[in-house]
């Protein structure tokens, strides 16, 4: 690598470093943010809507982004509260049949 490509290459890291630098806060914010929506039962569209795979039970979003369930063969798809038991970052377990499932993680 000549003196002058490194120049260049010193110069885009310098300015990706500085970039990331003034992104931060903003990024840390989101992630806040995020946090708080999860804690209130907001889906943040950070996984695949689970569909349990020894019963019937589905995860969808409510028009106001509120995560709900029902079960598949219900009439009127209403939100019957329960919730897919987190068990680890991408681990679930079904509150019906007890059943874990692998989220995916978009």
């Amino acid at each position: 690598m000549n003196h002058g490509t490194h120049k260049k290459h010193k110069d885009r890291e310098d300015s990706l470093s500085e970039l990331a630098q003034k992104i931060k806060p903003f990024v840390e914010n989101i992630i806040r943010i995020q946090k708080q929506a999860k804690s209130l039962g907001i889906f943040v569209n950070d996984r695949e809507l689970l569909e349990c795979t020894g019963c019937d039970l589905v995860e969808d979003v409510a028009f106001d982004g509120f995560l709900m369930t029902y079960h598949r063969e219900s009439d009127d798809m209403a939100d019957c509260g329960l919730r897919f038991e987190e068990m680890g970052e991408d681990k679930y377990r079904c509150p019906v049949c007890g059943t874990a499932l692998k989220a995916e993680i978009l």
